[in-house]
């Protein structure tokens, strides 16, 4: 018979909850508003509010199209790039304690923001949903990150239009468009790179090249990886780690007359080679073998924006869909070996109009995704191919507001409705509402005050595709949706140069998925709670940023285990980082560094583990342009882990197990490379 679960919307009756029962449906409300009214009353004195909501810095001719971040968030901008020069997505966030990257090899690496899995947020990559449920021994956002343009992340409170499922915040990466690669005037280029790194004794590629003619745009970008195996700071080889991933990217635009934008897309990456018995962890100490193990992901889209909106209509339509293959020839389980794959395709699209209410804007819309994702073995009586499907449509509304010259708020709400089918024909219709409120205010010239609440519907999420009915029939009784709620409350003082932030938040999931376990309703109940802090001075041609975390990790008030927790979260503890650049902009260089600190944690031992130690890691990085060659060539060289400490990162599992042993990462080791730009 087929099963239909609706979920309660809120599970308590605190005064909280209450405000976040009436700003929810406020903002759902707002969906239904005929917003045009607004417009007629409001004055229209100025219109650009993006200003007073404090826009992350962009370095890009078009106009940003993502709505700044909800306080307390994380933006990450193209000069921030360039600077980081990101090999792998662990580099895309080396300074900021507060979202890290474990895994010693690109298709490993999984991202963590404060403390809770990525697969419990709303992940993006130019628009196209990313769903990474296929294999719990897998990284979960596998992407190279060598065009990236800019990385949003919203910590906990997610706003309406962000997209479903963000239970515990989002993350939206965007890459480059010609425009970002071509100079003013300009008509075509590009660039070639090469870079040795000496500890895996290997060369990367990466070629790009750009060219518009009158309305016309198109960029052609692919990578290449050849490295071998590293070495730790013990001087050991680390097997498995050997990278040699593809990556390819398309981009064509039209641009009209009066700021349409018609854009598509395409990318691929494969990522093949030898990884251990279970590829995120360092080995098995019962003395499994390595494995051959493919990894392919293909993604395409299309959109229509206008940049130069005039009155009312300010659309954003976009149509994505994306396709990851994964093949493990010879799974071992015990003494047996299996022949293991799973496809997952996913199709997702929004359409959404920007209605200028004269104190800001209103973003209206409706979305969708349908998940599809087959599992193949043939692991004995349950051999065979399963299927499990995934739909949802959601409506949303996010106001952002001006309410006076020192008052922002932001807040919005969003009704999804999805349709789930198990692997064994079960049917399930599940609805509930999400909801979002945000303010920040400036009790003085340099210093705001913010604060935000929100609850999400997390729906049902789809399972482990690579071992539907493996290790036994999967089974769907009490299958039921998740839901979060949300709260942070921060200060950010700016004394002239320097800039400092903090903030508490709280985030709790309840009835958390474990997508690996055959009883579909295996959950639990996910608290991440702690501080952030934040410091940068700016000088003229230079600056120093510091960043601290303290986040404490509860899986069913329990610290969790990392080889059990699976598709939660790992413990964090504390955690600072520290990074300094410094630009001689006549002589064509730039220098600078990045360091992680991570304190010991004993939360282990509440389980009989050993406590994680303390390590400390520092990188160097230096960039020469010289004038004499036209600015056109970029000489770099990045000297990471330079003290040569053995250690495991904090978000490498595998710590806490006497059948595992974690990756260690890699010892010192200097990238060369050379960039040149024609």
């Amino acid at each position: 018979m087929p099963q239909h679960h609706f979920p309660m919307l809120f599970t308590c009756h605190s005064p909280v909850s209450r405000w976040l029962r009436t700003s929810l449906l406020t903002g759902v409300a707002l969906a239904a508003l005929p917003v045009g009214a607004f417009a007629q009353d409001a004055t229209s004195a100025d219109t650009n509010t993006d200003a007073a909501t404090l826009d992350p810095i962009t370095i890009s001719s078009d106009r940003d199209r993502t709505a700044p971040p909800l306080p307390g968030g994380i933006t990450l901008d193209t000069e921030t790039l360039d600077q980081i020069a990101p090999r792998t997505l662990k580099d895309v966030f080396a300074g900021n304690a507060a979202v890290n990257v474990g895994g010693a090899s690109p298709v490993t690496q999984k991202t963590y923001v404060q403390g809770i899995e990525d697969t419990k947020l709303n992940v993006t990559i130019d628009g196209t949903r990313q769903n990474n449920s296929s294999y719990h021994h897998l990284g979960t956002t596998v992407m190279d990150p060598g065009m990236l343009k800019k990385v949003d992340i919203e910590t906990g409170v997610a706003p309406a239009d962000g997209g479903p499922g963000a239970l515990g915040g989002s993350i939206a990466y965007e890459t480059r468009d010609a425009r970002d690669i071509l100079e003013p005037g300009e008509n075509f280029g590009g660039y070639g790179k090469i870079a040795y790194d000496t500890n895996s004794q290997g060369f990367s590629e990466w070629l790009t090249i750009a060219g518009r003619a009158d309305k016309i745009e198109a960029l052609a970008y692919v990578q290449n990886n050849n490295t071998n195996n590293y070495r730790d700071g013990n001087g050991d080889k680390v097997e498995g780690t050997a990278n040699g991933s593809e990556n390819g990217l398309g981009k064509f635009a039209i641009n009209g007359n009066d700021g349409e934008r018609f854009e598509a897309f395409a990318s691929h990456l494969e990522d093949e080679g030898v990884r251990p018995s279970r590829p995120n962890f360092g080995a098995l100490t019962s003395g499994q073998g390595a494995q051959w193990i493919s990894y392919k992901k293909t993604a395409m889209g299309v959109s229509y924006v206008d940049e130069m909106p005039n009155g009312q209509l300010d659309p954003e339509l976009s149509l994505n869909y994306s396709k990851s293959e994964l093949d493990v020839p010879n799974l071992q389980n015990g003494p047996n070996f299996f022949h293991t794959d799973s496809e997952i395709e996913t199709v997702n699209g929004k359409a959404a109009n920007n209605f200028d209410v004269g104190i800001g804007k209103v973003n209206t819309g409706i979305d969708f995704y349908h998940d599809e994702a087959t599992g193949t073995h043939n692991n004995g009586a349950r051999a065979g191919s399963y299927t499990e499907k995934s739909t949802n449509i959601g409506v949303f509304s996010q106001a952002r507001l001006d309410l006076t010259d020192r008052w922002r708020t932001s807040f919005g709400g969003r009704f999804d409705r999805q349709w789930f089918t198990g692997i064994d024909g079960s049917e399930f219709d599940e609805q509930g509402l999400s909801g979002n409120a945000n303010t920040e205010y400036d009790i003085l010239s340099n210093t705001t005050i913010y604060g935000g609440a929100g609850t999400t519907f997390g729906g049902l999420p789809m399972g482990e595709s690579n071992i539907y009915n493996f290790s036994g029939v999967w089974d769907y009784s009490g299958f039921a949706p998740s839901r979060s709620f949300n709260y942070k409350a921060g200060t950010k003082v700016t004394f002239d140069r320097l800039t400092l932030d903090g903030n508490v938040f709280y985030n709790r999931i309840e009835r958390s998925h474990d997508l690996s376990d055959t009883d579909r309703q295996t959950t639990v109940d996910l608290v991440t709670r702690g501080i952030n802090l934040s410091g940068t001075y700016q000088f003229d041609t230079a600056y120093i940023r510091a960043t601290y975390t303290h986040t404490i990790v509860r899986s069913d008030g329990a610290p969790p285990v990392s080889t059990a927790s699976a598709w939660q979260g790992v413990l964090l503890g504390d955690i600072i980082t520290i990074d300094a650049g410094k630009d001689w902009h006549d002589l064509g260089l730039r220098a600078g560094m990045t360091s992680e600190l991570a304190l010991k944690n004993d939360d282990p031992k509440k389980y009989g583990a050993e406590p994680i130690d303390t390590y400390f890691v520092a990188n160097l990085y230096g960039e020469w342009t010289p004038e004499m060659l036209s600015r056109a060539v970029t000489l770099r060289v990045d000297a990471n882990n330079i003290f040569d400490r053995a250690y495991s990162d904090r978000t490498t599992t595998g710590y806490d197990s006497i059948r595992t042993e974690p990756y260690m990462d890699p010892g010192r080791s200097f990238v060369l490379s050379a960039k040149v730009k024609f």
